[in-house]
């Protein structure tokens, strides 16, 4: 909040603008008679919108309404009455934001917020501040945005006006949705439909179920992408009941056009379930084949063409342009928001009828407009959920420009739409703009994001199944508003103290050429994957050659065989189902094996293949494991990458290892491991404290924790290693608190514990959980685990793996380490020997 004097300064100098050209001369008693002629100006233009749905605005009532509200604001600074000039400034953004001015009607909201802090109104001051939100989302300053959103219901709480908190949670609740929050917006609006009932304006229950609809909306449509049908059918009939419910409340007001605009919404809603019932007839019909049970290589489908041949428009996709069209018309300035799907919608049709280099140059269109929009956004959340429902646009040209045997372009888009929003925040980092302090910070932020997130997941849970347990809700509420207000004092403080964390640069994308030099030096090749509603696209790259195949997998039938496998592999008590292991290896390394030369091979998974270690993936041919043939580790994408350090032994490191003494074997497994190095430092018992490991792996290099894990599958970041706990900490290592880990002069972190190494991979292809985490904070190398581990069979692996890597590349020795695990009869079930997966070069 600004100070006083420099309040009036903004406000005199706003109004200066604003004024400039007006002719009106008023006396101090007619001021609010103007205003309130402006105000009735303004929604008369609202009116006529809601009645007929035609945005296209009444430019010369607007330019007359502005003209009156700045000479009326005029008399108000002189009279100081603060009030009533937040209110005229207000509606002077108002004005500015239909007519999708984004930056002066921030400028005015900022001016009105400022204003009624003067006044000290906390009505308008919230209400203004709500409005700059809005604007703010609009403008794709989506973390600016959620302040302000978040401070204005923080303020519009401690009234009694119920409008103003229902319309603060409303736009808070938009500000979600773009992020793609839609736990925590869901918490938000459902807690607006219950405020709006107590509100004065009946409208306010209409947004309130207009706004949860597009909740349940966006998680129907998920199926696109998830096989969870019934999950997605319960959204979009919730999506449906509130449409009706606003629709009713429209109808009633007699605002056609807000119906028809329920109507048109309702369709978009009947297309997702007509969407989702055609993808589960025909998961259903692909699973009832024998088509995707190969046996041999012949039996796959794989070709270097990647476009379906020209055919007719589906009906969805024309009702999906047309509609595209029609919002443009009717929404005047508004409609150009929705330029970047207008464009891919017009590629994909241009394609169906053959014309591919106009679908190329359009679908090239599109993804420039999507990452000049994500550009814009400054914190790593909205960065990362950003392209959620738009990844397809890269996809598309990505396909196009493989079919024209254009590589290096391709490989470009495809890198464009891995691991954002880490690599720019690892670029950040990189750039020294993380200290200590800020690292600290951050990782405090991000925990505390999780937590409410995770509590916001519960929330909507429990509402959406119609929970009567008002206790329950109650005590659900009450722990977010906590972390909330400790998230604010956060905020706070890295706005203070750590400003640069605000703003995360754009991290440049490393060109196919970079890659291969990297390869050149360092002796490896990529497997890299793209997986498709109809086929998964391996990419093999060495340093002299790139080869794509187009495999023909469906999404469906790729996650149930990876589903299948890793059932298998992570309990011992089941077989191995080395039969999708055979299949596995069929479709996802036999199309591009003659090409794989290299002894050492960087994966980087997609989607549902991040759960899986590839090391199991079994030749028909010979019935070797993919582990026993190659040297392999993991990696997020490219820019990850080529961010981390070079493979190396680990010759001279310094030690810091704990032990938990109530896991037996780790006592023994650490000390076998500390004798291999000169100067250890180990903790065993009792277990370290939390606070001390994070003080201590600062000076060494070298980082070995043989504890217990739990990965948290609701939310993430909120997986953890356990430690003791003591020092203000709670023995529970975070995720989230991991960004904080001193980490930058590691050279390998082994997190021997259960389940470190699983992770969450969105539709937007950023991973989330440990690995995440611990590669900001600085971390060379990384083993992490895939399930709950063997304790003894762990203890051969780690010892083996470090005697190995005293005099060999890391990834050598982890082979080494697998491959002496398996050769114990005891332990030849991929159980034992495959749950550790190496993240690095």
């Amino acid at each position: 909040m600004r100070k006083l004097h420099q309040v009036t300064r903004a406000v005199t100098a706003g109004l200066a603008l604003a004024l400039l050209g007006s002719t009106l001369v008023l006396a101090q008693d007619d001021a609010l008679a103007v205003q309130k002629r402006a105000v009735a100006r303004i929604d008369a233009v609202v009116d006529r919108f809601r009645r007929t749905g035609d945005a296209r605005l009444q430019t010369s009532e607007l330019m007359q309404a502005d003209m009156e509200l700045a000479a009326s604001n005029r008399v108000f600074v002189t009279r100081g009455n603060w009030s009533a000039l937040s209110y005229g400034l207000t509606k002077q953004g108002s004005i500015r934001r239909m007519q999708a001015q984004w930056a002066d009607s921030i400028s005015f909201y900022q001016q009105a917020a400022d204003a009624a802090a003067r006044g000290r109104d906390v009505v308008r001051q919230a209400d203004a501040l709500a409005w700059r939100a809005l604007a703010e989302s609009s403008a794709k300053q989506v973390g600016a945005a959620f302040t302000n959103a978040t401070l204005a219901v923080r303020m519009a709480e401690t009234t009694a006006d119920k409008d103003v908190l229902a319309n603060a949670l409303d736009i808070l609740g938009t500000v979600q949705i773009a992020q793609r929050d839609f736990a925590g917006a869901g918490a938000t609006l459902n807690r607006e439909v219950d405020v709006a009932a107590q509100a004065t304006n009946p409208m306010a229950s209409f947004f309130a179920y207009l706004n949860r609809s597009d909740v349940y909306l966006k998680l129907g449509q998920e199926c696109e992408y998830k096989t969870s049908f019934d999950s997605c059918y319960q959204s979009l009939e919730h999506a449906r009941q509130d449409l009706q419910q606003a629709s009713a409340i429209a109808q009633r007001l007699g605002y056609a056009g807000l119906v028809e605009q329920c109507r048109q919404f309702q369709q978009t809603v009947d297309v997702a379930t007509t969407m989702a019932k055609s993808q589960q007839s025909q998961a259903s019909r692909l699973a009832a084949t024998t088509v995707f049970n190969p046996k041999k290589p012949a039996d796959v489908l794989a070709t270097e063409h990647f476009l379906a041949p020209p055919g007719p428009i589906p009906p969805q996709l024309v009702a999906v342009y047309q509609a595209e069209k029609q919002y443009e018309q009717q929404m005047g300035p508004f409609g150009k928001l929705n330029d970047a799907r207008a464009q891919f919608v017009e590629g994909q049709m241009s394609e169906m009828r053959g014309d591919n280099d106009a679908a190329l140059a359009l679908y090239v269109k599109a993804v420039d407009m999507l990452e000049r929009d994500r550009r814009s956004l400054h914190d790593e959340r909205s960065r990362g959920t950003f392209a959620e429902d738009r990844i397809n646009f890269y996809y598309a040209p990505i396909l196009q420009l493989l079919d024209r045997r254009r590589f290096a372009d391709a490989f470009d888009l495809l890198e464009r739409s891995r691991s954002r929003a880490l690599a720019d925040l690892l670029a950040q980092k990189k750039l020294g703009l993380a200290r200590p302090e800020e690292q600290n910070l951050y990782a405090e932020s991000e925990l505390l994001r999780s937590q409410i997130a995770d509590a916001q997941g519960q929330l909507f849970e429990l509402a959406s199944q119609g929970s009567r347990n008002t206790a329950q809700l109650g005590a659900v509420q009450s722990k977010i508003a906590k972390l909330e207000t400790q998230n604010q004092d956060v905020t706070s403080r890295i706005a203070a103290q750590a400003p640069r964390l605000q703003t995360l640069v754009n991290a440049p994308t490393p060109g196919l050429k970079a890659l291969q030099q990297a390869m050149r030096d360092e002796h490896f090749e990529t497997l890299q994957y793209l997986v498709l509603d109809h086929a998964v696209i391996v990419w093999h790259i060495s340093a002299d050659a790139v080869t794509v195949r187009d495999v023909f997998l469906p999404r469906a039938q790729l996650t149930a065989k990876v589903a299948a496998l890793k059932a298998s592999v992570a309990d011992r008590n089941k077989r191995f189902d080395d039969t999708t292991a055979k299949e596995l290896f069929l479709y996802l390394v036999q199309p591009v094996l003659a090409q794989m030369h290299a002894d050492r091979v960087v994966v980087i998974p997609h989607e549902d293949l991040n759960t899986l270690p590839f090391q199991v993936f079994q030749n028909p041919a010979d019935g070797r494991y993919l582990g026993e043939r190659f040297q392999i580790t993991y990696a997020p994408s490219v820019s990850v990458l080529l961010n981390l350090k070079r493979a190396q032994s680990l010759s001279g490191g310094r030690l810091f290892a704990v032990a938990d003494p109530g896991i037996p074997a780790a006592g023994p497994e650490v000390g076998a491991i500390a004798k291999l190095f000169s100067n250890p430092k180990v903790v065993n018992d009792p277990l370290a404290r939390e606070a001390d490991v994070k003080a201590a792996v600062r000076d060494f290099d070298v980082i070995h924790l043989s504890v217990h894990g739990k990965f948290d599958a609701s939310e993430p970041m909120l997986s953890y290693v356990a430690l003791g706990a003591g020092g203000g900490d709670d023995g529970r290592l975070t995720a989230a608190e991991m960004f904080g880990l001193p980490l930058d002069n590691s050279r390998l972190v082994v997190l021997s514990a259960c389940e470190t190494g699983r992770a969450e991979a969105t539709h937007s292809n950023e991973v989330l959980g440990i690995v995440r985490s611990l590669l900001y904070a600085g971390a060379g190398s990384l083993v992490l685990s895939y399930w709950e581990v063997d304790s003894d069979a762990t203890a051969l692996w780690m010892q083996t793996f470090y005697q190995a890597a005293l005099t060999r590349p890391m990834p050598d020795a982890a082979r080494a380490a697998s491959a002496a695990v398996r050769a114990k009869p005891a332990f030849s079930h991929p159980y034992y020997w495959a749950a550790f997966g190496m993240i690095g070069r």
